[in-house]
């Protein structure tokens, strides 16, 4: 070949052989997800866009259809690991073998903070509040992993009744959506509590004190009767 003829560029085929190769699929779909999470947590079901996502993620719309089949799916996906991270922690406590106290104690102080780090999770719950749960509905995984924490908060309860530690009769389900409402309202509220208020209740100090609220509210209801 004469020294002044440029090489041939590669074949694009080639190129997109060789990007497919060194592609990691475990990778690759949670970096779709992790896009597609913040996608949906700030626009919804309806209004979240494949394309944004794709760019976001540096991925293209046929590798998400490839792993997720299509928008609902790959929303049910984010919907599906969003639950799974809180419940992963939740079991990460091991309350089966804490004592009823130290165990509420450090149930109700997870969920606090949970909810504050997380606020992700906090969005797609809402935002799937909106659609009367009509994706989560399709979700049955979701609902059989609720059912340890409901069965270790029974625990809980039952163990700190036979100790006199708290009363009976209490419904862990019940208690639980006490602990899920106390844990939320704040965040989900903050902008218009801290006009009438007149308080910046974001503040870290605030926060502070109303996860030492929470807490004492909730244990103050398990005591039993004097």
């Amino acid at each position: 070949m004469p020294s002044n003829m440029k090489k041939p560029a590669p074949a694009r085929s080639a190129r997109r052989t060789k990007e497919k190769r060194g592609r990691d699929p475990v990778k690759s779909k949670q970096t779709i997800l992790q896009a597609a999470t913040g996608e949906f947590c700030q626009h919804g079901f309806s209004g979240a866009r494949i394309e944004t996502i794709a760019a976001k993620s540096r991925s293209n719309m046929r590798m998400i259809y490839h792993y997720f089949g299509n928008k609902e799916g790959l929303y049910l996906a984010v919907l599906e690991a969003a639950y799974a991270r809180l419940r992963s922690r939740e079991h990460a406590l091991d309350l089966d073998r804490a004592s009823p106290v130290d165990g509420m104690r450090a149930l109700i102080r997870f969920t606090f903070d949970f909810f504050a780090e997380n606020q992700d999770v906090l969005a797609l719950i809402n935002s799937e509040n909106t659609q009367k749960g009509r994706f989560l509905r399709k979700l049955p995984n979701v609902r059989a992993m609720t059912v340890p924490l409901v069965d270790s908060i029974g625990i809980l309860l039952e163990s700190g009744a036979q100790q006199k530690l708290f009363r009976r009769g209490v419904d862990a389900i019940q208690f639980y959506v006490s602990l899920v409402a106390l844990s939320q309202l704040h965040i989900l509220n903050r902008y218009t509590l801290s006009v009438i208020f007149d308080e910046d209740i974001t503040d870290a100090e605030w926060l502070r004190e109303r996860r030492g609220h929470v807490e004492d509210v909730l244990l103050a209801y398990l005591a039993p009767a004097r």
